[in-house]
């Protein structure tokens, strides 16, 4: 059995960089929290919570498969 998302939240992160004048520039990018609950677990500890980073680039690439998964269910979807 492969673990399941219960929970997500998220929120946007303002970075400060350098820059290649010396100065710095904000830099957003999106946290994702996920809790995850792992019923394989055998030590009891089957819930635990995962961030990830996302930068806009990543984001935009995770968010375009995600749209070709959509489409791909549904297709699938209507066949039955």
């Amino acid at each position: 059995m492969l673990p399941q998302l219960k929970d997500f939240n998220w929120y946007i992160d303002m970075k400060l960089l350098p820059a290649a004048n010396g100065q710095r520039i904000q830099q957003p990018s999106c946290v994702l929290s996920l809790d995850i609950n792992d019923p394989t677990k055998s030590d009891g500890e089957t819930e635990k919570s995962v961030q990830v980073e996302l930068s806009k680039e990543t984001l935009n690439l995770v968010l375009d498969n995600f749209t070709r998964i959509r489409e791909q269910l549904n297709t699938l979807a209507k066949r039955e």
